[in-house]
């Protein structure tokens, strides 16, 4: 298959050489993001913020994650499944979190609220957000989850309309109910 939108090079995205530095090579997805500056920056604006948020870097990957499997983004669940490797997720926790299970009560009230918001747009969300806050997630953190939804539904959907190549180990496909 064949990107519907090539990613770009460093020489023809000077942006990129600051990514490239960081990581020691140029993600494919951000590399077709660079085609617009103003997306490419504003992108890493908003997660630059949210990292500094209240959700632990293992909150973050599980919302990305999960958000990725239910947007069917295997770009991004392998992207995923990689980078989540840093916070110690065994392979057991990222197939779970995949399926929207997490460690304990907090993870698994955070992941359901991710899943009716990213099938409803956040519609009908009375029980998620009742569950969410008594398993301890504080008004700061809900609106954080939402944030990284949508962060993640920008970068599921130019994954998948761009059919960008993953640069990253691939993660198997999970069974389907």
């Amino acid at each position: 298959m064949s990107n519907r939108i090539a990613p770009l090079t460093v020489e023809q995205a000077p942006a990129l050489s600051a990514l490239k530095k960081a990581l020691g090579m140029v993600p494919n997805l951000f590399a077709t993001i660079a085609h617009s500056p103003a997306a490419y920056g504003g992108y890493f604006a908003f997660t630059d913020a949210l990292g500094k948020g209240t959700l632990t870097g293992r909150e973050i990957e599980l919302i990305n994650l999960y958000t990725s499997e239910l947007n069917g983004c295997g770009y991004c669940v392998s992207a995923h499944g990689t980078l989540a490797k840093r916070f110690e997720l065994s392979e057991a926790e990222l197939t779970a979190a995949r399926h929207g299970r997490g460690r304990d009560e907090r993870e698994d009230a955070m992941l359901a609220l991710v899943q009716r918001v990213t099938r409803t747009g956040g519609g009908n969300t009375g029980a998620e957000l009742e569950r969410a806050k008594k398993a301890g997630l504080s008004d700061a953190a809900v609106i954080e989850v939402l944030a990284h939804v949508a962060s993640k539904l920008f970068t599921n959907a130019v994954a998948q309309v761009a059919q960008t190549t993953i640069d990253f180990p691939q993660q198997p496909n999970l069974p389907r109910p």
